[in-house]
């Protein structure tokens, strides 16, 4: 996946590029990002020096429990400063919601349009976006910024967004999951769940930006209150992050976050492609749930019904079963070759040699499933194995046993 922006390549095979942010936004979670008046130029030209690709401007704080102010506000601490920051050099993003604003940017010269809602507060803001041929960063957000907890609900969200942008002729689409304390209920587990997993959102083939600087779930893991000591904690999200696809970076740090990605971009090497003439092959190594497989089928037009039946055959597990006995041990992997996966088991089980065993067996989630439901049918502790595996199962899509 790559698409060209702002006269920048950005995807898979293309530098991971820098956004550097500035707040004008009193309110602001992180004071250290705050500048006003002539400070704001000075700030966005050290960026730029230190390596930032484009720069992100906004005037209203969406962090909990802040003051709201009015779009009339917004407008007043954004514009005026708008004019001398569009002339550092950088493609400039404007942070808002609200169409009001966005046009009057857009009109200044300002080039992409970073909505925290995605597109949800302002119905006029796809109109505004689609109007100007600007770039849109949409974040996932049901009915308020930021508050998709899980990937399911990450996903749908932005695939709605997606298709309520793409159906207004805007082709320029770059998304970000929300990563943050947007809402009381969104825990530091799930904001860990959310970058772990980053890779998932590369089926909806648009580039994945990431704002991770300096954030409350960052303090809650390491016990640090202060946003102004969560460099460290925020420079480890990064790399990860980066190793797990991002492609565009929103920080406040410009100088430090450069070589912690340009470190995660050489441990993360090259997707494998092979190509001869029109020809190529493509590994996909990103799926890790089979809903993951979903929107990647349909981007092929597979048909709902084949969407459906062949989801539970894009992922497969290996997993380790511990001490069983040696007719349970030779039941499960006669069950699970009937089922077209397959089992390791010790030599010796077979002849007797061998009176309690390990098991090691390989299948996709379907072929699992269907030997879940047999093994819960049959004698000896088998039964027991049945509830192990759906219980191991079901504890990869638990955020709170997995991150806590």
């Amino acid at each position: 996946m790559m698409d060209e922006i702002v006269g920048m390549r950005i995807g898979d095979p293309c530098p991971t590029r820098i956004m550097g942010v500035i707040n004008l936004s009193e309110e602001s979670f992180y004071k250290g990002s705050v500048a006003s008046g002539d400070k704001v130029v000075e700030r966005a030209s050290i960026m730029v020096e230190e390596g930032a690709d484009m720069i992100d401007v906004g005037a209203r704080s969406t962090a909990p429990g802040v003051r709201q102010i009015s779009v009339q506000e917004e407008k007043e601490r954004l514009l005026p400063v708008l004019k001398d920051v569009l002339g550092v050099g950088v493609p400039i993003s404007v942070d808002t919601q609200y169409s009001e604003i966005a046009e009057e940017a857009l009109d200044m010269g300002a080039c992409i349009t970073n909505d925290v809602s995605g597109l949800k507060t302002d119905p006029r803001m796809v109109d505004v976006i689609s109007d100007f041929k600007a770039i849109a960063i949409l974040m996932a957000s049901k009915e308020k910024p930021g508050d998709c907890l899980t990937f399911p609900e990450i996903k749908a969200s932005l695939v709605d967004s997606i298709a309520l942008a793409e159906g207004k002729g805007i082709s320029k689409i770059i998304i970000d999951p929300g990563i943050g304390r947007w809402v009381k209920e969104k825990t530091y587990e799930y904001n860990l769940a959310i970058i772990s997993g980053l890779e998932r959102l590369r089926v909806l083939g648009k580039p994945i930006l990431v704002a991770i600087s300096r954030k409350s779930f960052i303090g809650d893991v390491l016990g640090i209150p202060d946003p102004s000591d969560r460099l460290a904690g925020t420079l480890a999200c990064t790399a990860i992050a980066v190793h797990k696809g991002a492609h565009i970076v929103r920080t406040h740090d410009v100088k430090e976050t450069k070589d912690v990605i340009r470190m995660a971009e050489a441990i993360r090497g090259r997707q494998i492609i092979t190509e001869k003439g029109d020809h190529q092959v493509i590994t996909i190594d990103y799926l890790k749930n089979p809903e993951d497989s979903v929107e990647l089928m349909r981007s092929i037009d597979v048909t709902e019904t084949g969407t459906r039946i062949m989801k539970e055959k894009t992922v497969s597990r290996v997993m380790l079963i511990k001490n069983v006995t040696a007719s349970e041990a030779l039941i499960i992997k006669q069950e699970m070759l009937a089922r077209g996966g397959d089992a390791a088991i010790p030599m010796g089980t077979i002849s007797g040699e061998v009176k309690r065993a390990d098991v090691l067996i390989i299948g996709t989630i379907l072929q699992i499933n269907s030997l879940i439901k047999k093994l819960k049918t049959q004698s000896l502790n088998l039964p027991v194995i049945s509830n192990l595996l759906r219980e191991t199962l079901a504890k990869e899509q638990d955020v709170k046993y997995l991150y806590r």
